[in-house]
């Protein structure tokens, strides 16, 4: 109840839309993919996403889709972020960022949009159909935690013992983050063993095997959740928290990735190496 009282006090008449080259500095755009409809929002004041005509952005109304809750979300403007807040009792909604894993936010739950100064909530509907809101937050004022953020990472993942990897790691991993680093929703996840070996020319053996020396390398390091404790040997899947180290961490960026396409196109052109590269080659992998 003390929350729909607070946002009933946000002024209605902050959320009127702004001419056209009028937006206010300190402010987040929101603007629906469909339509012209857009609002300019400044920090401590919200809007509200839904079929409602009550809602600042109404969306799913024309075609009626009811499979769109009548309040699916409301997106308030922090100082620094904005606060995306699951409005529906049942339906989930995406906080989609321009490259990466997309999050999902769950019926009642908030999250922040935080590292991300841009980004698109959306709310599918009936038959799958997508409902964006395009949020354009770069009006806000650095904070400090930006400025570090540049420099360092504070994931927990990040490790501060310098951890040298060759080039022949660096080329895997590069080729492992590349689906994260370049797409966006489902489709952003660690690439898998097969298109790995495609892209430096090797077998899925040997990517297996140096990703294994990889890991274990980061775990001597105190790096966490990247081998199996309870059953060292148990077949399970660390990619994707291997991939996630690798760009939290800074290890691989944007630059590996453009720099390593030459070597990508090389490395296709050739024919695979011999099987004995299914069990690792030591020299390359170390």
């Amino acid at each position: 109840m003390g929350q729909m009282g607070m946002t009933q006090q946000v002024p209605r008449v902050a959320m009127s839309q702004p001419p056209l080259g009028e937006v206010p500095a300190a402010a987040v755009l929101f603007s629906l993919e469909q339509g012209s409809v857009r609002r300019a929002v400044p920090p401590g004041q919200e809007v509200t996403v839904g079929r409602s005509r009550a809602c600042d952005l109404r969306i799913a109304y024309e075609p009626e889709d009811d499979y769109v809750s009548r309040h699916t979300a409301t997106l308030r403007v922090m100082t620094d972020c904005v606060l995306i807040r699951n409005s529906s009792s049942s339906k989930l909604i995406t906080l989609r960022p321009p490259t990466g894993a997309a999050r999902t936010i769950e019926p009642g739950a908030a999250t922040t949009s935080l590292p991300w100064r841009q980004f698109d909530v959306v709310i599918t509907g009936r038959f799958g159909r997508d409902y964006v809101v395009h949020v354009d937050a770069r009006g806000l004022p650095p904070t400090r935690s930006d400025l570090e953020e540049e420099e360092s990472d504070s994931s927990p993942t990040v490790v501060v013992p310098p951890i040298v990897l060759t080039p022949a790691q660096r080329r895997l991993l590069t080729a492992l983050c590349e689906p994260l680093l370049t797409r966006s929703g489902l489709e952003a996840s660690a690439a898998t063993y097969r298109q790995v070996a495609e892209r430096v020319g090797r077998r899925p053996g040997y990517v297996r095997n140096v990703f294994k020396q990889v890991r274990e390398k980061l775990d001597s390091h105190g790096v966490p959740g990247l081998v199996s404790r309870e059953r060292p040997d148990a077949a399970e899947d660390f990619r994707l928290p291997l991939a996630m180290w690798a760009i939290r961490s800074g290890t691989i960026t944007h630059a590996d990735l453009a720099q390593a396409q030459t070597w990508f196109a090389a490395a296709a052109a050739e024919p695979h190496p011999d099987d004995e590269d299914e069990h690792g080659d030591e020299e390359d992998a170390k």
